[in-house]
């Protein structure tokens, strides 16, 4: 497959004077988010995105509209894809008044076709293309993707197209890792789990997953505390990078060597009736002096009929420590982001990745916005933000948010001891820069 164009909407061409219209259009909303980049102390540009070299990280947030999705090509070019989501229509529907967002760059092509043809557009140059490594976080829709009854069949095994096993299909994956297998035996038997919202998708991606297996290709669950599961292809050159894995399916880290607590109770679950967040993947990326966070959707906010175990984040929290980048636990729903995390990671930047009307709670702008926390400025870039939400919030948001729309890319120097913030258009599939902050010290 080549880099998509923009695709052509059928049907006859539009009057000359609707063309204008529509040109005209376009570029006044584009000019209002430049605006709003340059008020808050972005450059403006519209050039490309610099090509990775040796020696630089970049960590790229990839805006679809229906998930989650980061792309990370390492210093010495060793690659990962956190997710590839497409989130059920089926519950956006039912959600209502709540609102999904555009699908971007469009609704032609599916989450997972637009998340290859990005990987495609920055990948590192002069190699195959491929990802070393995919890790899935958890296996909720807007992290795997959704299959639905038009969802294309796989022309290589016997599980259909959406999400991860599209990218899958599109750009070969070295290894596969996730949050329990195999055998896929954690909190449950997730075979057994044929029921609910979620059964199809989750029965896709067992089927990937063991097509995989049979195909001698390699799929792992995280292992929590290890330091090296996840290595650069040429570790030697660049020492002073590593990925600590945090937590993985209610195991967390304890930050002595690689030893870990059960902190969600084995008992706690006994069918297939749970909710998967907790048990969410969560590492730690570091590179000299810089450090990124992601946890998945993690909660830290239980309300008062939930279990102690249902906060994720204040033990994350204590073992993590001081980050210059986090993304938003559960893409910042009002059960996460709690004070614990805030105070113990301390970001410079914050990420969030979200696709509902519902993301951020106002209790977590809040939050994110106090300096009883944590002290000094903070930045937050967000890959979309629905209308009603700003309106809704208010002022406050204009505070510590840069952006509010577009893919989110941060760039660190050889070294680790700068970075930059490179939001790029998502509406287009040139995705040019259109705004530009720092650099950063790393901290």
């Amino acid at each position: 497959m080549t880099r998509a164009s923009k695709p052509k909407v059928a049907g006859a061409p539009l009057h000359a004077d609707r063309k204008r219209l529509v040109t005209w259009a376009r570029h006044a909303v584009t000019a209002a988010v430049l605006s709003f980049a340059t008020a808050a102390g972005g450059q403006n540009s519209q050039q490309d995105l610099p090509r990775w070299t040796d020696g630089y990280l970049y960590i790229h947030h990839i805006s679809t509209g229906r998930g989650n999705a980061t792309y990370l090509v390492m210093p010495d070019g060793t690659t990962m894809l956190i997710d590839a989501g497409e989130a059920d229509p089926k519950f956006i529907a039912r959600v209502a008044p709540l609102k999904g967002f555009p699908a971007r760059p469009d609704a032609v092509h599916s989450a997972g076709y637009w998340i290859a043809d990005y990987i495609r557009q920055f990948a590192p140059t002069g190699r195959p293309l491929g990802l070393d490594y995919a890790l899935v976080t958890h296996f909720h829709t807007d992290h795997i993707g959704t299959i639905t009854p038009s969802s294309p069949a796989s022309q290589v095994g016997s599980y259909r197209l959406a999400g991860i096993t599209e990218v899958a299909d599109l750009i070969p994956i070295g290894t596969l890792i996730d949050r329990s297998g195999p055998p896929y035996a954690t909190p449950v038997d997730l075979r057994d789990c044929k029921e609910g919202d979620n059964a199809a998708s989750l029965a896709n991606y067992l089927s990937f997953a063991n097509h995989r297996l049979r195909s001698g290709q390699p799929v792992v669950g995280l292992h929590a505390g290890a330091l090296d599961q996840i290595r650069l292809r040429r570790p030697a050159r660049y020492a002073d990078f590593h990925i600590r894995n945090i937590a993985s399916s209610g195991v967390i880290w304890t930050g002595r060597g690689e030893q870990t607590e059960q902190y969600i109770p084995l008992d706690a679950v006994k069918d297939c009736h749970f909710d998967e967040n907790p048990f969410s993947n969560v590492i730690r990326l570091s590179y000299g002096k810089f450090s990124y966070y992601s946890g998945g959707d993690i909660p830290g906010v239980p309300d008062y009929t939930q279990p102690f175990w249902r906060d994720i984040e204040t033990p994350v929290a204590a073992v993590v420590g001081p980050v210059d980048v986090m993304t938003l636990d559960h893409h910042g729903n009002h059960d996460s982001t709690n004070g614990a995390i805030l105070r113990g990671l301390k970001p410079r930047v914050i990420v969030q990745q979200n696709w509902l009307s519902a993301q951020p709670g106002e209790e977590v702008v809040v939050r994110m916005a106090s300096h009883e926390f944590y002290p000094g400025p903070r930045d937050v870039f967000s890959t979309g933000m629905s209308p009603e939400t700003r309106i809704a919030i208010g002022p406050i948001m204009d505070r510590i948010y840069k952006s509010y729309e577009g893919n989110v890319v941060v760039r660190i120097a050889p070294g680790g001891m700068t970075y930059e913030v490179f939001v790029l258009d998502d509406k287009d599939v040139q995705r040019k820069v259109t705004a530009h902050f720092g650099p950063y010290k790393a901290e």
